[in-house]
């Protein structure tokens, strides 16, 4: 099993000295898949707080786990079965742990999730009502603002952890002070969780946005070289630039690759170029990742043998996951968007460079 510190075991009892005893829960995890490989250890843990926390576990035994416990209050989690030998993630479902009994579904291959309870049938239900609009007809940058209006609704109308999470998520696209304002508006309870702490601290240190000035990166490239994303920006003609956070265990960073070199081809005559940065967890990896996606703009990693949240990259552009993306505007080094992917970007850039 996974080893915890006691500085650590200590610094999760302080964070949670807030809460009282009615927002205990007590909760059931079961789940059954032929992935699941028997012998391994499912876990459960959750980054409330800042720190990752390992919650609870269970042996797979027959291709099946079960958990019971309790917790002293709801909390965003994830559901882990660890990473094979090229850090490909075997299993992985983030949801809200809470009271009442959850089951692991198996909606598609490779996709899991975790329903049984309200706050997690809402958040599955999620991703059918964003379909709806991505199937609605729109441009691309109408469906993306109705997007956010969907996500703003869900949490005015939700009040506890599950706001908390999607707000936690939102900061990806979102400015920093539309999140806060949104925080602010949550009850006390939620005020005092330790992810309402963590999330207001991430704000808080945020040194990128949009409006502000990107944050350099300096990183290796494939060839060995050192490569910053100054340096790129400062080349002759470059007018705009999308800096992009990927890697190939990453699924959704895998479909949006040929997006990006389908747009670089079309622009690059204009203007735009892009710059990698690979959270790959072996060079092997990223050179696979390179080659079967024809990545030929400039891209670095930031050092291997260190998770993606312990990189100065993830920290300095508050990222919660990738894939993630920042629009930079090469004249004065602003950021004007963020996280656009597909049509969205390309509309966005065809506006900026047509």
């Amino acid at each position: 099993m996974m080893k915890i510190s006691l500085a650590a075991i200590l610094a999760s009892a302080a964070l949670v000295a807030g809460c009282t005893p009615d927002t205990t829960i007590s909760y059931t995890i079961q789940g059954e898949d032929p992935s699941f490989v028997d012998g391994r250890w499912m876990y459960v843990f959750s980054y409330a707080g800042g720190r990752e926390t390992v919650i609870d576990s269970a042996r797979i035994e027959n291709h099946a786990f079960t958990m019971r416990g309790r917790y002293p209050y709801p909390v965003s989690a994830y559901l882990y079965m660890g990473r094979d030998a090229d850090g490909m993630q075997i299993s992985a479902s983030n949801f809200i742990l809470e009271s009442g009994d959850l089951v692991v579904e198996k909606p598609a291959e490779g996709i899991f999730l975790l329903a049984g309870t309200p706050q997690n049938d809402l958040y599955n239900d999620l991703p059918h009502r964003m379909a709806e609009i991505e199937d609605s007809g729109r441009p691309a940058l109408r469906r993306a603002e109705a997007r956010d209006s969907l996500l703003r609704a869900t949490v005015l109308g939700n009040r506890n952890v599950l706001a908390l999470s999607l707000l936690d998520e939102s900061l990806l696209w979102l400015p920093g002070e539309e999140v806060s304002a949104l925080l602010d508006s949550l009850p006390e309870a939620m005020q005092r969780h330790p992810a309402m702490h963590d999330l207001r601290t991430r704000i808080g240190r945020m040194r990128t946005d949009v409006g502000k000035p990107y944050v350099d990166i300096t990183g290796q490239t494939p060839e060995g070289d050192t490569l910053s994303l100054s340096e790129v920006i400062r080349r002759p003609g470059c007018r705009y630039l999308v800096l992009d956070f990927g890697a190939l265990w990453c699924g959704p960073c895998r479909e949006e690759f040929p997006n990006l070199a389908a747009l670089r081809k079309k622009y690059a005559s204009k203007g735009f170029e892009i710059f990698g940065v690979s959270f790959d967890a072996s060079p092997e990896r990223w050179r696979e990742c390179i080659e079967t996606y024809g990545m030929t703009w400039p891209q670095v990693h930031p050092g291997f043998g260190r998770a993606p949240r312990e990189t100065e990259a993830w920290n300095d552009y508050a990222l919660s996951g990738i894939p993630a993306c920042f629009l930079i505007d090469a004249r004065n080094g602003r950021i004007v968007a963020k996280n656009l992917r597909g049509e969205a970007l390309a509309e966005k850039v065809a506006q900026l460079l047509e």
